[in-house]
């Protein structure tokens, strides 16, 4: 078997990004869902008011769903790393091609 460590694809890059959110959540005290949705943001207002074709029904879901996508990212950007925490992406210099 070969130990060489393998490069990393576009796919486990995908999963390893999935997968992040979900192993913050364990160490963090469990969130109180709020009583009432997140207010849109501006740039929720701007896409929604933007899109084509949409009835009012879909525009306030999307705003809606941008708001929660917001809101959720500001969580996981918030978190912070312990210092000991090792790294997850090993760096390997590829060799070069100049002689």
């Amino acid at each position: 078997m070969d130990d060489r460590p393998r490069a990393i694809t576009r796919r486990t890059m995908g999963r390893m990004l999935l997968a992040a959110p979900a192993a913050v959540r364990p160490q963090q005290k469990p969130a109180e869902k709020p009583d009432k949705p997140p207010a849109p943001s501006a740039l929720a207002e701007f896409i929604a008011g933007n899109e084509a074709g949409l009835t009012p029904a879909e525009r306030e879901r999307l705003r809606k769903n941008i708001a929660e996508t917001e809101q959720a990212l500001a969580v996981v950007r918030d978190f912070k790393v312990p210092a000991d925490v090792a790294p997850a992406v090993r760096f390997q210099a590829l060799k070069s091609t100049r002689r």
